[in-house]
């Protein structure tokens, strides 16, 4: 995606986007860890705007994996569909809000992996809690790992009060910094 495109996306979707640039492949690295593709059997990137992260994803052997890239942004999910024309089975155009629908109709029980981008610090307090309940409560397990990435250090509070192990890393080298938190160990 061009970044005079993202620059106008960024305008559109001010709430949603805080950067005015893609994330960096250096942010994607630090945020699609293979051990943990390698180890999960069921995937899910939310939110995949320009594909950064899904870059990352694509990149590994899925072979019988369950890989769901979720973009909810009809515009960026055809943009996503001809950057990716031979992944585009695992693309799918759908709001994090109907994800139970999505999963229900592929039989999946329990969710292995999640790869974040959800803007946690400009969406409603009772979306997030609404996620966090409906989805990672109904479909982890103790095993499952979800990875979060935001601008601020303090996504670590909220977060702290669903999983019991978080780690934290740094990525200076994206513009804004970027913070990646791995979360362990659900609360349930």
């Amino acid at each position: 995606m061009s970044k005079l495109l993202f620059l106008k996306r960024f305008f559109l979707n001010r709430k949603e986007i805080w950067s005015i640039i893609p994330s960096s492949g250096f942010l994607a690295k630090k945020m699609v860890i293979s051990n943990y593709i390698k180890s999960s059997n069921v995937i899910i990137e939310i939110w995949a705007w320009t594909g950064s992260f899904t870059n990352e994803i694509f990149k590994h052997n899925l072979g019988w994996k369950k890989v769901f890239i979720i973009e909810k942004d009809k515009f960026l999910y055809d943009l996503l569909i001809k950057k990716y024309p031979n992944y585009k089975k695992y693309i799918y155009n759908y709001d994090m809000m109907n994800l139970s629908d999505l999963l229900n109709q592929n039989n999946i029980k329990n969710i292995d992996l999640i790869i974040s981008w959800i803007p946690f610090r400009s969406l409603p307090e009772d979306i997030f809690i609404w996620f966090m309940e409906n989805i990672v409560f109904k479909y982890f397990t103790k095993k499952s790992i979800f990875i979060q990435f935001s601008y601020f250090t303090n996504t670590s509070k909220i977060l702290q009060n669903y999983f019991n192990k978080i780690q934290i890393k740094n990525c200076w080298l994206n513009i804004p910094k970027a913070v990646v938190f791995i979360c362990l160990n659900y609360k349930k």
